[in-house]
């Protein structure tokens, strides 16, 4: 199950069209990628984050357009040091891709 599960079904079922191809997953059906009142806090969820390759790597198998309806779009990060009580905030506007960021179970 999970995202690479899920990619990895895609791609068998292009490879072999002639077979069914079954995705498991041990945890129930998440609600809808697009319900807000489920999705609105992102701190109670596990976030993946979708750079150039993962990116690629859906729209070579014609999910990224679906998957990119339920991302938000990032364009840097927040860092926690050990040695130090404040955060050190990374912005990135030079990257020839904006980095896409989803709960994870969006992706189920």
């Amino acid at each position: 199950g999970g995202p690479a599960g899920l990619l990895t079904a895609i791609m068998l079922s292009e490879k072999f069209p002639n077979n069914k191809i079954q995705v498991y997953d041990r945890l129930s059906a998440p609600p809808a990628p697009t319900d807000d009142k489920i999705w609105n806090d992102v701190a109670k969820f596990y976030l993946i984050g979708l750079g150039g390759r993962g990116q690629q790597a859906l729209a070579e198998f014609g999910v990224w357009d679906s998957v990119e309806q339920v991302c938000t779009a990032v364009l840097g990060r927040k860092d926690w040091s050990p040695e130090s009580d404040e955060p050190v905030e990374r912005i990135f506007t030079d990257r020839p891709v904006t980095t896409q960021v989803l709960p994870r179970d969006k992706l189920v």
